[in-house]
């Protein structure tokens, strides 16, 4: 099958990583590609280097005017989402590498899911990464043994109370696009990889490939970031930023009850249960005794116990 994806790449203030991040996607082994920019109204060159990459390869650059602004990639990468009319879409950060197969595995993943499941189910498909500094050196070989997360399997509720897949790994298909776009206020949702995530694995698959696809780099500037959470530096800032702590699972609740409002005709009563539960103020001990299993990683278990 010979469908080009589209990579969407949603900019801002990126001019010291962007240009690396273009040509590693020119480098690709599979050139079944077309990318589309868009720059939410930098204030350095990311303008003149989007435009100068647009005039060299035309056929394989277009740039779309934002035409607002967003203030955050998760309202920005929706947009883009919302605006392709591609079978299949891959998501870019402006600051990572991408190896030159990352085009080429994660094409063949979407093809073969919307070939096993049909391609009116909603497919999700992201791969590991390489940690790395802002120089590209590594940090850890694999971003998901470094964080400590789980590849197993994919439940909807563990990706609400710990988000697993990170947006630049990420490629989805047109069924996962409509269903997973925002409706009416988007304020809840943290990000729009974590949304995407849950809304994959609750009604429709993710896929894993368990291979880095590309170098996460990490450096001042960036939105999220890698976390080496078994490491004692990351425990000790954890208790000394319990409030701070508090404060995102208060958002993860957020994002749960906007989850439970935007599919509730979907939902079965076992959905329910477990929505309601979480979304309290105070989910207490016994959620953490009936939902343990979905809590991965002891620090994770130890803090939905203590704070949830």
């Amino acid at each position: 099958m010979n469908e080009v994806v589209e990579i969407l790449l949603a900019v801002y203030n990126g001019e010291r990583y962007l240009a690396e991040q273009l040509d590693s996607i020119l480098a690709q082994s599979d050139d079944r590609w077309h990318l589309t920019v868009s720059d939410d109204g930098s204030e350095d060159a990311s303008p003149a280097i989007i435009a100068d990459y647009a005039r060299r390869y035309p056929e394989k650059i277009g740039v779309r005017p934002a035409g607002r602004r967003f203030g955050g990639a998760r309202d920005h990468f929706f947009d883009l989402m919302a605006t392709c009319d591609a079978e299949y879409m891959l998501f870019c950060d402006q600051d990572d590498v991408w190896y030159p197969d990352k085009v080429k595995r994660t094409r063949e993943a979407l093809i073969a899911a919307a070939a096993q499941w049909g391609p009116e189910t909603p497919i999700l498909v992201f791969s590991d990464q390489t940690p790395t500094d802002a120089d590209l050196n590594p940090l850890a070989p694999s971003l998901m043994r470094y964080q400590g997360q789980y590849f197993e399997a994919f439940d909807y509720r563990s990706i609400l109370m710990q988000n697993v897949v990170t947006g630049g790994a990420m490629g989805i298909n047109r069924a996962l696009a409509r269903l997973g776009r925002p409706r009416g206020d988007a304020t809840g949702i943290i990000m729009h990889d974590w949304w995407l995530a849950a809304t994959a694995a609750r009604f429709g698959h993710v896929v894993y490939l368990d291979e880095p696809l590309g170098a996460y780099r990490q450096h001042i500037d960036n939105a999220v970031g890698a976390k080496n959470v078994n490491s004692a530096g990351y425990i000790a800032r954890q208790l000394r930023a319990l409030k701070e702590v508090r404060r995102t699972i208060v958002k993860k609740k957020r994002q749960a009850s906007a989850f439970a409002g935007v599919f509730s005709d979907a939902l079965t009563e076992d959905d329910r249960a477990f929505l309601s539960a979480f979304t309290r103020n105070h989910s207490g001990p016994l959620f953490w005794l009936k939902y343990r299993r979905l809590i991965h990683g002891a620090v994770r278990k130890a803090g939905m116990l203590l704070l949830c």
